[in-house]
């Protein structure tokens, strides 16, 4: 199955551990996703069955969440681990983050960009969300327009606490 589209929406509640004070919090995801509880009470409901596509689709989203975050300075692993799969030891923050995001086995993950840190991307509990941090100044269209790719966008407000 296909992602066919790619959410977004600004989190106004809150602010993590893994952000600063200052800045904006959003929530990045695929639709569809898998059946998610999570999900489901935090009031999405474009659910399918994910395939090896989804996967690979998935996997092609966070890539172009973190080239579109690059440009802020490099991506350093800040929580989390890298996944090492069949004695493979080359992976990358891609990996890491989309480890956490579809399996709820590997710990929340959070990728940084600049030094100081001008935004964050945190996946974890097996959700396919994104929850990216953006200090002031940094944009969040330059990053949708990055997402779009070949999929359409949709903003979209959400029960965040059902996913924190």
């Amino acid at each position: 199955m296909r992602i066919s589209r790619v959410n977004w929406g600004e989190v106004d509640e809150g602010r993590p551990h893994w952000s600063l004070p200052s800045g904006r919090l959003y929530a990045i995801w695929p639709s569809p996703v898998d059946q998610d509880l999570c999900f489901d009470a935090a009031g999405f409901a474009d659910f399918g069955d994910s395939d090896a596509v989804w996967h690979r689709d998935f996997a092609d989203l966070v890539a172009r969440v973190l080239e579109s975050l690059a440009q802020l300075g490099t991506a350093i692993l800040r929580e989390g681990e890298y996944p090492v799969d069949r004695g493979c030891t080359r992976v990358s923050c891609r990996d890491a983050l989309i480890a956490a995001a579809t399996d709820d086995n590997f710990p929340p993950c959070v990728v940084g960009f600049g030094d100081p840190l001008k935004a964050s991307v945190r996946t974890s509990d097996g959700h396919a969300l994104l929850w990216t941090w953006l200090s002031e100044g940094v944009s969040m269209d330059a990053v949708v327009t990055r997402l779009a790719s070949d999929h359409e966008t949709k903003h979209m407000t959400m029960q965040w606490e059902k996913l924190a």
